[in-house]
């Protein structure tokens, strides 16, 4: 089964988090290539809603509204990732207008020190400033839009029920990510020495599962199966070399190979540095995203 989870148009960011990897694509995906792939593979996107962003802020992309609504009139649920830095008036009565789907914003804590060594700006009072009044602003236009907010796991004295609380109070879901170096790029090392305490790293490494249903289609057209694999290293193709057909490129061997490597405990690329591998095992206990959404009817 194919299914394409994640599609970058920009790879251009506002922020310079210490805890993020190094910028490589500072441009925007073109508008025809936009087109040809949700024309081309509009049966591939995930049931659930395909994430318009990868390693880039969304709101940066001058095209953004314009895309979701695409994705929209071809029947396709969107959700987005945001620092929340860029909602702004304007962008949260556009988003409302555009009918997304979902709004992940990328809140971390509520601890301001916590928050600027993570992001690199004391900027937590303006992003929950912002996401509480477009989630007020979608309960007034009768919005079907949902919100979250993200907090990480810093391996420190972390709390992870005020952060539940706060947000449930409000009517946003949240969810709970560990944290992890998932590119020895990270100049900010936030879990120390308790990061072995926390994750098992005993279990034996094979095949990542469940890969081509991962695919994610970067802004300058290279197709990727890993979400972790930001700077795109373990590239399946361009899908522009199979007239933008992600069937057609995920059949031309690549995929098999990296498979098979990885059954063969050959972990090349992006692979060779990851850490997030135990999420991904057939065997694994550990989960990276844990969600705690808000209670509905009594339920």
């Amino acid at each position: 089964m194919i299914e394409i989870k994640y599609l970058e148009t920009t790879g251009m960011c506002n922020y310079k988090c210490p805890i993020c990897v190094e910028r490589v694509r500072n441009y925007h995906m073109e508008q025809e290539d936009f087109v040809k792939i949700v024309d081309k593979n509009v049966e591939l996107f995930n049931k659930n809603g395909v994430w318009l962003d990868f390693s880039g802020e969304p709101l940066m992309d001058p095209l953004f509204f314009e895309r979701v609504k695409y994705l929209k009139s071809k029947g396709v649920k969107v959700r987005i990732s945001t620092n929340g830095e860029l909602l702004n008036e304007k962008n949260r009565k556009a988003l409302i207008e555009s009918k997304i789907d979902y709004i992940v914003i990328s809140i971390s804590t509520l601890d301001p020190k916590k928050y600027e060594e993570i992001r690199g700006v004391d900027n937590l009072q303006k992003v929950l400033d912002y996401t509480m009044e477009l989630r007020q602003e979608c309960i007034e236009a009768n919005a079907e839009t949902e919100l979250q907010a993200v907090m990480i796991d810093t391996c420190d004295d972390f709390d992870r029920q005020q952060f539940i609380d706060y947000f449930h109070s409000r009517g946003i879901n949240v969810a709970f990510h560990n944290f992890t170096n998932r590119a020895e790029t990270i100049s900010l090392d936030l879990m120390g020495e308790n990061a072995e305490k926390l994750h098992d790293y005993s279990i034996e490494r094979g095949l990542c599962v469940r890969l081509s249903e991962n695919i994610g289609i970067l802004c300058n057209g290279e197709v990727i199966t890993c979400c972790c694999d930001f700077m795109g290293r373990n590239s399946l193709g361009n899908v522009k070399d199979y007239d933008y057909s992600i069937e057609a490129l995920v059949n031309n061997g690549k995929l098999e190979e990296l498979e098979n490597n990885l059954k063969n405990h050959i972990y090349p690329g992006a692979c060779a540095d990851c850490t997030d591998w135990i999420y991904h095992q057939e065997n694994s206990v550990e989960k990276y995203v844990t969600v705690y959404p808000v209670e509905k009817d009594g339920k």
